[in-house]
């Protein structure tokens, strides 16, 4: 299996300013500002990296080369995993999820069972069903993560295996209403790391564009300006005529 390049993500484009027709928002991209990851510490794991604990990294410096998957991923269900698999590349979800149902049952703790499980409930709009097998698999593979007594994160920790998990919970919590939660979670997918080859080229990867409304999305919710505004103007610089976004444009 090839190696997939771990950088920061990297949205740094040309700005200028975005204006419409009189009827529509007008917004100045010259100035806004990136806001910052609320996290003290981050912790990459499932990267081979020659960075140092401590070492800080720049946006768009090199972090490392994710590690292969493994070839086999559980001793007992290794067949219905990879049925389920191909069901789920058939768009038979719900089969895929009645296969998946017993191994989760017996391998409790296994990312990988879990994950493939809160996917295929996600694609057959099982959503609730979906948000509780996520949180599962979150409990399992960011278990080291810390929080501060007013519940902020100390330590973060960024799996690169399941970068798909934290952007599929991060809108499972932005229809929920939890906006500061699906901030949290989209950024650990989108801002900290990017998950892409060495040919990676973010104007062409579509979900980059979603991330970054949803992002501007929920900052609008929680009335944080800059914020939103440098994911609005973020959107436009890949999609500028993405009307979906300015209706969430804070003035």
């Amino acid at each position: 299996m090839s190696k997939h390049v771990l950088i920061l993500a990297s949205f740094f484009f040309l700005c200028l300013p975005i204006s419409a027709e009189d009827s529509k928002p007008s917004l100045d991209c010259r100035n806004t500002i990136r806001p910052s990851f609320p996290a003290k510490r981050v912790r990459m794991v499932h990267v081979d990296t020659n960075q140092k604990v401590g070492d800080s990294l720049q946006a768009g410096q090199v972090a490392g080369t994710m590690t292969p998957l493994p070839d086999i991923v559980s001793e007992k269900f290794e067949t219905q995993y990879r049925n389920a698999e191909q069901l789920y590349s058939e768009k038979k979800f719900n089969e895929a999820v009645a296969i998946l149902e017993p191994s989760i049952k017996t391998e409790k703790n296994n990312p990988f069972l879990w994950n493939l499980y809160a996917r295929a409930l996600y694609a057959a709009n099982r959503k609730k069903e979906s948000f509780s097998a996520y949180q599962r698999l979150l409990s399992i593979i960011d278990a080291d993560e810390t929080y501060f007594e007013d519940g902020s994160p100390d330590l973060v920790v960024l799996d690169a295996w399941f970068l798909e998990a934290y952007w599929k919970i991060s809108t499972l919590y932005l229809d929920q209403e939890e906006y500061a939660k699906s901030i949290f979670y989209n950024r650990k997918m989108l801002d900290v790391v990017t998950y892409a080859n060495k040919l990676y080229d973010p104007e062409k990867m579509i979900y980059n564009v979603s991330a970054l409304s949803y992002l501007a999305e929920a900052y609008y919710f929680l009335k944080i300006k800059e914020a939103n505004q440098f994911y609005v103007c973020e959107t436009l610089k890949l999609d500028k005529d993405n009307q979906y976004v300015l209706q969430f444009l804070l003035q």
